[in-house]
């Protein structure tokens, strides 16, 4: 009874990690401690085909110690080769190979016991090979999730290659913006997932500018009231450009909000504080720097000091306090001058 209670927990926590999982890297170390901790393994060594711009990904669990490789061929053992060319299970009494196949092979595991361990019973090999079945599914959703994210980032570059040839000022400098998202996240501790999404939606934030009339966007007096409302339709009309592209849907409120200020005057739903969602608060720091360093048709380029002052002065009006404090840090890091002050 206890054993099949373990195997029915088994199966519950490696669902779980499929829908808790935003990589393949946190997944694969995920599923070496689900196989090493279920199956009282000693070593469990995860090897997993054709990963982002790596051929293979090598994860390895021995102890309390582990081990990632990344790279070509080279980086697997002989055995590892064979393993994965003979797409084949072995069952070796306390050693365990089972092959990731769905359509094609995915990647291979091998678990083992200490010599001095009891071998795999036969309840503990079908419960193995049941549970690799499970694996390769799941793996084979993450390689349909990783096709759909290439897919995702060309329409991304796209989309903003269209708005820099045809919208001049509806974007941020994006090799700038991508580096300060980086460093700005890192110091407020954001996932990976929030990360990839204000990502997202500093490239495609005024994609709904694509419907304002140049002239507008290119003014370089100040707009009448009539011509500003125009202007604050554009994050609905961007999500509207957007809103059919599953993978996108994290970035839609980000994209929608981030006009709003902190002191509520915003628009366009004129919400207040932490109503605002953090990504649209973050984005609206990195907009209205980009803004003042680069200048704008209407707005000249003013230099750090001056930047960090006017933040300052909006602390609590405009913007979070918090994430200006977090902001102007990362502002004062050498490597980011060093990177602000060099070429584009």
């Amino acid at each position: 009874m206890k054993k099949n209670r373990a195997i029915f927990s088994s199966f519950h926590t490696m669902y779980r990690l499929v829908a808790s999982s935003n990589d393949l890297k946190s997944f694969s170390l995920g599923l070496c401690r689900i196989y090493k901790n279920y199956f009282m393994a000693e070593r469990v060594v995860f090897v997993c085909k054709n990963v982002n711009s790596y051929a293979f990904m090598k994860f390895r669990l021995e102890g309390n110690k582990q081990y990632i490789k990344k790279g070509g061929i080279s980086i697997l053992t002989n055995r590892e080769k064979e393993l994965l060319c003979q797409e084949k299970e072995l069952i070796l009494g306390r050693r365990l190979v089972y092959p990731f196949s769905f359509i094609n092979t995915l990647g291979a595991i091998y678990i083992k016991r200490r010599p001095e361990d009891n071998p795999f019973t036969t309840l503990e090999v079908k419960w193995f090979l049941s549970f690799g079945e499970q694996v390769s599914l799941a793996l084979k959703v993450f390689s349909l999730y990783r096709e759909q994210q290439k897919l995702m980032v060309n329409y991304v570059k796209s989309l903003t290659n269209f708005l820099d040839r045809y919208v001049p000022t509806s974007y941020l400098h994006s090799k700038t913006a991508l580096r300060l998202i980086r460093a700005l996240s890192k110091s407020m501790r954001l996932s990976e997932a929030e990360i990839k999404s204000l990502e997202y939606a500093s490239l495609l934030h005024d994609t709904g500018k694509i419907k304002v009339p140049t002239k507008l966007l290119k003014k370089k007096k100040p707009l009448t009231d009539e011509e500003f409302k125009i202007i604050m339709k554009h994050p609905k009309k961007g999500i509207e450009m957007i809103k059919d592209v599953n993978i996108l849907r994290p970035v839609i409120p980000i994209i929608l909000h981030h006009h709003e200020r902190y002191d509520g005057k915003g628009y366009p739903s004129k919400l207040k504080k932490d109503k605002i969602p953090l990504g649209s608060r973050i984005l609206a720091i990195l907009d209205a720097f980009d803004a003042m360093y680069y200048g704008r048709p209407y707005k000249k380029r003013r230099d750090l000091s001056q930047i960090e002052a006017e933040f300052k002065s909006q602390m609590g009006k405009q913007f979070d306090p918090k994430i200006v404090n977090a902001f102007l840090k990362v502002l004062k890091r050498k490597d980011i001058r060093k990177f602000l002050q060099s070429p584009l």
